[in-house]
């Protein structure tokens, strides 16, 4: 089984990191947080650091299963700003890897046109970005490898669906009802 990427940014929406990091972690995934700069202490939008365990220049594609982004402002502009990130998203998506976006992350994949043809969802107000998608309204839909989700209060939402979809619907509910979650 590959390792989890999920790609944080100065600005990074914490719930959308570090929910899916965590329930994915509990389905017994290897899940890794990379930072896109050049300190591994990076400050989210609320002011809460989360100290990653690796930079991006030291990722293994090959060695990956599926890659995250989290939303949040400012990061997802950062994220989107750096020529790493979506370097590594077009190799993902080229080997048809898995690729999770959150909030206003999939703008990132509408924008570099990963989305044509699939059904997504985003954070209201960002939907033009989601160039040639079929938009939708869903908490979290998948359409191919790519995941995506509404925002920050559908983060668990997200994070199961990711299970779901990494293992079985069984796995994903099994998980659910261990954490009370109610759907």
């Amino acid at each position: 089984m590959g390792k989890i990427y999920i790609l944080l940014a100065e600005g990074f929406e914490e719930i959308e990191a570090l929910t899916p990091a965590d329930v994915l972690n509990r389905a017994g995934f290897d899940v890794v947080l990379v930072s896109t700069n050049s300190d591994l202490l990076i400050m989210g939008a609320h002011h809460i650091p989360v100290k990653c365990s690796c930079f991006i220049e030291h990722l293994k594609a090959d060695e990956g299963l599926m890659l995250i982004l989290p939303g949040g402002m400012p990061g997802t502009l950062n994220l989107m700003a750096n020529e790493k990130v979506k370097s590594l998203l077009l190799e993902f998506n080229s080997q048809n890897k898995w690729i999770g976006a959150i909030c206003a992350a999939p703008m990132i994949l509408g924008e570099m046109e990963l989305l044509k043809g699939k059904r997504a969802t985003c954070y209201p107000g960002y939907e033009k970005h989601l160039i040639g998608a079929e938009l939708t309204d869903c908490n979290a839909i998948t359409d191919g490898k790519i995941i995506t989700g509404k925002g920050v209060g559908v983060s668990m939402d997200f994070s199961l669906e990711i299970v779901k979809n990494l293992t079985d619907k069984k796995t994903a509910d099994e998980l659910a009802r261990k954490m009370v979650v109610i759907r």
